[in-house]
């Protein structure tokens, strides 16, 4: 009886004790906040580092994490979190004024690239809109064009079976149609953008190399906030892109992945 009181003693109640014990997203969300406020950044970030591993897409702990980041110096760190958090809302207004905030304080060199069309659409179009609100839209147009043009069919039809003259062609159903087109594209763009790894350089300057490894030779600098693709991972190295720009590897380190995982 005593040996099966121990068996059941550390197969449930010990484990049971030891997750009550665990601080939960709102205790550590809450420390976080708390040291926040009485300007401890550094208790601050921890807490909030916490919560984040609690609950890795919360854009409102994201973004407090990045606010802490930033008053220890950590800029760019701090906007690869803010990244990461509007790729979880894009619609938190917080993350938007903080990253917009944070980049005005940093000094990004930019380097040579061709803008294309592509990025243009995805900073203007995709990334600013949540994918659920496309996939909303798509169906309603759907539903709409649908329900106007089936009704014109019927018409039509009734109309010719009366031997009347037909009706017009409901111009209101074709711009439906164009519309659910239109959104149809930017829903299959927003799905192929959400499975590119995108990253953004959290160290204040990295070297892009031709190979992975220490010591190989250097293609050009980026500097810290810059937001590139991930090609590949190599060990302890990322082959990756800067948008218009070209290909190299960085250390892996020197990256937070903000989308795509």
């Amino acid at each position: 009886m005593t040996k099966r009181l121990i068996v059941f003693f550390f197969t449930l109640i010990l484990p049971t004790l030891a997750w009550t014990q665990n601080d939960s997203f709102a205790d550590l969300f809450k420390q976080g906040t708390q040291h926040y406020t009485a300007k401890e950044y550094d208790k601050a970030a921890d807490a909030f580092t916490k919560a984040v591993e609690k609950d890795p897409h919360n854009a409102t702990a994201l973004t407090n994490l990045a606010l802490a980041q930033f008053q220890l110096g950590k800029k760019a760190l701090s906007v690869g979190l803010l990244r990461k958090a509007l790729e979880a809302d894009p619609e938190l207004s917080t993350a938007k004024a903080g990253l917009k905030y944070v980049l005005s304080q940093m000094e990004i060199h930019d380097v040579p690239h061709q803008l294309e069309t592509y990025e243009s659409v995805r900073s203007k179009l995709l990334a600013p809109v949540p994918l659920l609100a496309y996939l909303i839209l798509t169906a309603l147009l759907l539903f709409t064009a649908g329900w106007t043009l089936i009704s014109y069919a019927g018409r039509r039809r009734n109309a010719l079976a009366e031997e009347k003259a037909p009706p017009a062609i409901p111009v209101v159903g074709l711009l439906f149609t164009v519309g659910f087109l239109i959104s149809l594209s930017l829903l299959v763009l927003k799905l192929y953008d959400s499975a590119i790894v995108r990253a953004t350089i959290i160290e204040d300057r990295v070297s892009l190399q031709t190979a992975p490894g220490e010591n190989q030779a250097a293609i050009l600098d980026l500097s810290g906030g810059m937001e590139v693709v991930v090609k590949t991972v190599d060990k302890d190295w990322s082959q990756v892109t800067y948008p218009g720009a070209l290909t190299g590897w960085v250390k892996s380190s020197s990256l937070v992945v903000t989308s795509g995982q």
